[in-house]
């Protein structure tokens, strides 16, 4: 039996928003082979809509790590202090950078970050990305008081500010992770909690089912998912996948509209 850990946007999740019909027969049936399928991403619980979750997975890391439940069970919940939330929000305020804070309880905005996405889907002029853009501002709240006790991730869309400022200002106190979802932008990305990451989710998860670490497999197409490519025996990057984790993965399989996830699930005959 293998565990296999699976990034959302650009792995399980296709261009359009959804996931394609030969995913979803090569999860099922590599369940049936009774390996455990675990999703690993950084969106937020409200994020992952319930199309997804009817597929039916063994356990969720989400949060980039820092939200973890196995069979409806809480194993992990970590947030950010009111005066960690404080210095985020005041810098980018001062840098005219907009942003939603993530929790369970839903997706918090700044004040211009709704229309900053709808300038964002006009110039890509792309009707799919359109209503799935659509479809994603529905879910957002804006207006609502940022300083929740419950805010454990904190996206950010592209700006004149420099990653690379962002990143050495901010590294020694969160995490941070640039072009998460590119369609956000150049020097957009996310801010998580200092120690805690994709691995975190998975050791847990690791340990709810006592997985044998030989028989573990991570997918994803994204620099936030180097950690959990590097930490588990197998890691596949997708077709579509950054540069950086094409170079660290074990395989590379096709891209995510061309069926890449199914094709890895067979080349690694899990169904």
């Amino acid at each position: 039996m293998k565990t296999i850990f699976l990034d959302i946007d650009g792995t399980l999740v296709a261009d359009k928003g959804t996931v394609p019909e030969s995913a979803v027969q090569a999860i099922k049936q590599a369940q049936k082979n009774n390996h455990k399928i675990v999703l690993c991403t950084g969106r937020a619980m409200p994020e992952i809509y319930q199309p997804i979750l009817d597929i039916g997975f063994d356990g969720i890391v989400a949060c980039g790590g820092n939200y973890v439940e196995c069979n409806g069970e809480v194993l992990y919940d970590r947030s950010f202090t009111h005066d960690e939330l404080k210095e985020l929000y005041d810098f980018f305020d001062d840098h005219q950078i907009e942003f939603y804070a993530e929790s369970n309880s839903g997706l918090y905005t700044s004040s211009g970050c709704i229309e900053q996405l709808d300038r964002i889907a006009d110039s890509l002029n792309n009707e799919s990305f359109r209503q799935s853009m659509n479809h994603f501002k529905s879910h957002l709240i804006n207006g609502a008081d940022l300083y929740r006790k419950d805010i454990n991730k904190i996206s950010f869309l592209g700006s004149n500010t420099p990653f690379s400022q962002i990143h050495n200002l901010f590294e020694s106190k969160f995490e941070l992770f640039d072009l998460v979802v590119p369609m956000f932008g150049k020097n957009s990305g996310e801010i998580s909690i200092k120690g805690t990451d994709k691995v975190t989710g998975i050791k847990l998860v690791m340990d709810y089912y006592d997985c044998d670490y030989d028989h573990t497999i991570a997918v994803g197409d994204g620099n936030n998912d180097i950690s959990m490519l590097n930490f588990v025996k197998f890691g596949v990057a997708m077709g579509n996948a950054t540069d950086k984790l094409k170079a660290i993965a074990d395989y590379v399989s096709d891209d995510v509209n061309k069926d890449g996830l199914a094709k890895a699930f067979y080349h690694l005959e899990l169904c």
